[in-house]
């Protein structure tokens, strides 16, 4: 893999790993206050952190459901991609270490 290759794939981990925090992170007040905002209060959905929502759901009757992320599965996806960018500094580091030698495989 090349400099530019590893450096946009180092990018892209880092994006990941910066919202996977922010989903473990999260709280659902605001699912709560959404629960409760009145038909004339509705401009202000565009202020509420709805990150961590799967589906949200108001009945013909009222009453209001809300799934979110699993934030277990969130923890267990972050280890994941630490564990993986771990083995790799120390897969690079090594690699680094080693110098063939003549009649060395490659």
């Amino acid at each position: 893999m090349g400099t530019r290759e590893k450096l946009e794939e180092d990018k892209i981990r880092q994006e990941l790993v910066s919202y996977l925090r922010k989903l473990a992170k999260w709280k659902n007040n605001d699912v709560v206050k959404l629960a409760f905002l009145d038909a004339e209060d509705v401009n202000r959905v565009d202020q509420l952190d709805l990150t961590g929502v799967v589906e949200l759901k108001r009945n013909a009757n009222g009453t209001f459901e809300a799934r979110f992320v699993d934030k277990v599965r969130v923890l267990g996806m972050l280890r994941e991609l630490m564990d993986e960018k771990r083995d790799g500094e120390l897969g690079d580091f090594l690699d680094g270490l080693y110098q063939p030698r003549d009649g060395d495989e490659v």
